[in-house]
């Protein structure tokens, strides 16, 4: 009864990382020692990779979207999400709270290794002025980082002007890492239409990353973030924003799981 396995042909496994096939879904499941790697590997072989995640909200998208699941083709895919973690661990697969990755806990480190190796950061996403003092924090806290970006209020669409427009200001930074945070599904759409038009090596979607740097939104506890109950926090300060998301969400999700399941022994009985 293989419910769960390994796929050798795109798993980044010389730094560690091995791509996971669970349940109709797949993931790279790394610490943040693992991803800084990858960003170096990349850079320093210049090697091309797009790295997503995956946690309940995204993974539900996933399923019940079927142009966001082919977004996901090709990709790597970071864990971001306890109850991942969890699942994971009930179908055997090595895994431990170290291969949860946030990006509140990945931003600095990544930085940092930018800093260290002269390496470019381009950020596209959010209002101006959040994006801008989000980028003054980094430079305050990663002195020396290049870090430069672009608010994410332009046309999305597919080939548009203005979209093109923000790869050509991506492109003449010579930027190496490049961040996405439009929010899921709209920053897979956009960077499955343009990945192939921009130069950097590794491009990351980081969704509401620079809100949390900035202080637009508060960080839960990272007490919280170890025990997966950050949905907790963002559900009681803005119940009307999740309470969909974090209330109704994971249990159609757990049958959406559930029938996979089922399915995958049907198939497997008739093997």
């Amino acid at each position: 009864m293989a419910m769960s396995d390994t796929d050798s042909p795109n798993s980044n496994s010389d730094v560690g990382l091995q791509k996971r096939t669970l349940l109709g879904f797949f993931a790279h499941p790394g610490t943040i020692e693992d991803y800084l790697a990858l960003t170096r590997a990349s850079i320093e072989q210049s090697q091309q990779n797009t790295v997503l995640y995956h946690n309940l909200h995204s993974l539900y998208s996933y399923f019940t979207d079927k142009t966001l699941k082919e977004h996901y083709q090709g990709t790597t895919v970071l864990v971001d999400g306890m109850p991942l973690v969890w699942l994971m661990q009930l179908f055997r697969i090595p895994v431990t709270r170290s291969h949860r990755i946030t990006y509140v806990d990945f931003i600095f480190p990544l930085m940092e290794l930018a800093r260290d190796n002269q390496w470019k950061v381009f950020h596209v996403g959010q209002k101006a002025e959040i994006q801008q003092n989000a980028m003054e924090i980094i430079r305050e806290r990663v002195q020396g980082i290049e870090i430069d970006g672009h608010d994410g209020y332009f046309n999305q669409e597919a080939q548009h002007e203005e979209s093109l427009a923000v790869i050509d200001q991506i492109n003449a930074a010579n930027s190496d890492i490049v961040l996405i945070g439009f929010g899921a599904p709209k920053q897979e759409a956009w960077l499955h239409a343009h990945r192939h038009l921009i130069n950097a090596s590794i491009v990351f979607t980081c969704g509401a990353c620079m809100e949390y740097v900035a202080g637009a939104v508060k960080t839960p506890p990272r007490w919280m973030g170890r025990m997966g109950l950050e949905w907790s926090f963002r559900l009681i300060e803005n119940p009307k924003r999740f309470a969909f998301r974090y209330l109704v969400e994971p249990v159609l999700l757990g049958a959406i799981l559930f029938f996979n399941g089922v399915g995958n022994l049907v198939r497997g009985n008739r093997a």
